[in-house]
């Protein structure tokens, strides 16, 4: 593969948009067999047809008389990501003993207009004078197989007319022929498609056809005309020329730049489906060759070495108070199976994930958790870089394998991987094999490159990372490189990444103005409290459920107080009580609010408030709304859409009148009235949580007429809808 530099004059080969880094052309040879004469590509969405001169068992057996060798047909060949399939005559349909090609394609590839001898002679030395014209001749893809051919309307035996070229829209003709009235040998031609078939044809004219010959015009994916010459001003014999769209022609014609044209005869350049890469044909080896090429940037720039994944962190805690009195100890629950007593620990994860990372305080006589003082989602990832994934070592002569299916770049689409192995060898693909024949030490590169972005421009990232070749003749272990210098000299290893206290959501265990409880069990189910499960713990305790919006359960929990030493004789009891899971949980503290306050507070200020009202009234025994509840429904309907991120858990509860059966039923089904109201006014259903609580809750006295009114009430519990963040890496 040879690379060069793309100038300016190329720039619209691909697109109108200004690329942001200098692109280069990398060009190739194709591969298509020995022994063959190719020429004249057109690309298709999954291969090539092209023009070819070789001997095939199904071709008819005329030869040229002069050169001996068989005339030109049409053949196909697969090409998918620079690999070419098995060659195979495009159309039996088509072929003839006579010159087939070269050919165009338009209506979806379902019309080919393709150059052929007018005359079909018995004998080849019958194709002289003007039974030797060529012309061109059209046929539709019909059912898989290709209809009997029609000539062109403009073909006669007066003149030739060759190579055609459609516009993407097909109403547009462009050929090549020596009709009179030309500017030289052979000149280009256009003709538009109309109701009653082809337009007479036009000749292009003295900007773009020169004295000499002007043969294989393409239409560019931005309009311009490309076409072969051998007019003055070229490198070679017959080179490739570009003519800028202006108006409804093309203007100023120059020719391309290296790799197109060379000192040979270098003619009919296509283009694939992205504009950006193509083929044409050249016969600078000696013979007509067909060439790949594909605009893209500079491989290995920018290459930095690999830094080692790096999953070993310090954890660290401040002491809790209650460690100093009670029998607890401090420990990290590390979210992999790994428990580290002390307020200090050193871990290294086996590999990336997400981590449920606990600080916790653990009874020291039973060796379970007392009390969780911090829970986070720990992210441990891999360093964002192309990866090279294969052995610090190898043997000479030993293949080694290089994966680059690790590379991490998220938001960076991999379109080509590209390997410099370090002793002159490059190589394509995610995964390749290579084998290195001279000890030492190679720097392996990886190229990972996009695919072009919307303004055209392809990005990179480049890693190296060395390679150590041991002599496979001498006695030694192979070694695993465990640090590394840098090309600065600087030598890494290991070392655990500490993470500050911000960062874990770690602050001063002083509480505050906090409460806790003994948490039975959560459930994503709802229990009764007259449950079985319940009836030796309510000998002592009193069963207090409570909906968590967070986690989304219903919590269980006996022994609200704000003394540890208090609670952890709650904690011993419920242990005996064979409540296996029980856990010191924090309550968080709601404000009240009062609902008039409601404008004046800020998301942040809402945030875990009760929002508490006996303003929502419901018929006698129901829990259909009443009369004069709708102010109080407006204020939250407006409160929801003035803050989208707010969520709701609305309970009712209701006085003592009646039993705890019948009063959990009307409560939920009054919480499920206000949600229905809210959700036919706007907002979502996913924003709402009803929770009914019958009389378990009550905030006064039921004696009391006052009291019971009272405690026949809804509540708003207010939380902001928050993901939690996962921890990020510092290094």
């Amino acid at each position: 593969m040879r690379l060069h530099h793309c100038i300016a004059a190329f720039l619209a080969l691909a697109t109108a948009t200004t690329a942001t880094a200098q692109e280069i052309i990398e060009e190739r040879l194709v591969d298509l067999g020995p022994m063959a004469e190719d020429y004249a590509p057109i690309a298709l969405d999954s291969g090539i047809v092209f023009c070819s001169v070789r001997e095939t068992a199904a071709t008819v057996s005329f030869k040229d008389d002069e050169t001996g060798k068989p005339l030109s047909d049409l053949f196909w060949a697969p090409f998918n990501q620079e690999k070419v399939g098995q060659v195979t005559l495009f159309s039996a349909n088509l072929t003839t003993p006579v010159n087939e090609g070269p050919a165009a394609f338009t209506d979806g590839f379902t019309t080919i207009c393709y150059t052929r001898n007018l005359v079909l002679p018995k004998k080849l030395s019958n194709l002289r004078g003007a039974k030797a014209q060529l012309g061109l001749f059209f046929s539709h893809l019909v059912a898989g197989a290709w209809s009997a051919p029609t000539p062109f309307e403009h073909n006669s035996e007066k003149h030739s007319i060759m190579h055609p070229a459609f516009s993407p829209d097909g109403r547009t003709l462009l050929f090549a022929g020596n009709l009179e009235g030309g500017s030289g040998g052979m000149d280009l031609f256009i003709c538009h498609r109309t109701a009653g078939g082809w337009s007479l044809p036009e000749n292009l004219g003295p900007t773009i056809n020169g004295p000499g010959n002007d043969v294989y015009p393409a239409l560019g994916p931005d309009g311009s005309l490309y076409f072969a010459s051998d007019r003055s001003g070229g490198p070679g014999k017959l080179d490739l020329y570009q003519a800028i769209p202006s108006g409804s022609g093309w203007v100023d014609p120059s020719v391309l730049p290296e790799p197109f044209n060379s000192t040979g005869n270098d003619i009919s350049i296509a283009f694939d489906r992205s504009g950006r890469n193509g083929f044409f044909s050249s016969d600078r080896s000696g013979i007509d060759r067909i060439h790949a090429f594909k605009r893209t940037v500079p491989k290995f720039r920018d290459c930095t070495p690999q830094q080692p994944h790096n999953y070993c962190y310090a954890f660290r805690a401040k002491p809790h108070a209650a460690t100093k009195d009670l029998p607890l100890d401090h420990y990290w629950d590390l979210g992999d199976g790994t428990r580290v007593k002390g307020l200090r620990a050193e871990h290294c994860y086996q590999q990336p994930g997400t981590y449920q990372v606990r600080s916790i305080l653990v009874d020291r006589k039973t060796g379970t958790t007392f009390h969780t003082l911090k829970s986070h989602e720990f992210e441990v990832r891999d360093i964002q870089q192309a990866w090279i994934n294969a052995p610090d070592t190898v043997r000479t002569g030993r293949a080694l394998g290089l994966d680059a299916r690790l590379t991490d770049l998220p938001g960076f689409a991999a379109a080509e991987y590209h390997w410099d192995l370090g002793d002159g060898s490059v190589m394509t693909g995610d995964r390749v094999q290579h084998t290195f024949r001279t000890a030492g030490t190679y720097t392996v590169r990886l190229d990972v490159l996009s695919a072009p972005g919307g303004d055209g421009a392809i990005t990179n990232h480049c890693n190296t990372r060395p390679v150590v070749v041991i002599d496979r003749f001498k006695e030694h272990e192979d070694l695993t490189v465990v640090a590394y210098q840098d090309a600065v000299g600087i030598t890494h290893s290991f070392e655990f990444q500490e993470l500050p206290f911000d960062q874990l959501g770690m602050s001063a265990d002083e509480n505050g103005d906090v409460a806790f409880a003994v948490e039975l069990f959560a459930s994503k189910e709802r229990m009764s409290l007259d449950d079985p499960k319940f009836t030796r713990i309510k000998k002592f305790y009193r069963v207090v459920e409570r909906f968590d919006p967070e986690r989304g359960v219903y919590t269980y929990s006996v022994g609200e107080t704000k003394n540890m030493e208090e609670l952890y004789e709650v904690y011993k009891k419920v242990k005996e009580l064979q409540f296996i899971d029980a856990e010191v949980h924090t309550l968080q503290i709601e404000k009240l609010m009062d609902l008039s306050a409601l404008d004046l507070g800020a998301v942040q200020d809402l945030n875990r408030t009760k929002l508490r009202t006996n303003a929502i009234h419901f018929a006698y025994k129901s829990a259909e709304l009443g009369d004069g509840s709708g102010q109080v429904l407006q204020q939250m309907i407006d409160l929801m859409r003035q803050h989208p991120e707010l969520q709701l858990v609305i309970e009712a509860h209701t006085d003592d009148v009646g039993s705890r059966a019948y009063n959990m039923d009307l409560s939920q089904q009054r919480a499920q009235s206000v949600t229905s109201y809210l959700l036919a006014n706007g907002v979502s259903n996913d924003r709402l949580i009803p929770v009914g609580h019958g009389k378990n809750q009550p905030i006064a006295s039921n004696r009391t007429e006052e009291g019971r009114s009272r405690n026949r009430r809804v509540e708003f519990r207010v939380t902001v809808k928050d993901e939690q963040q996962a921890f990020q890496k510092t290094r």
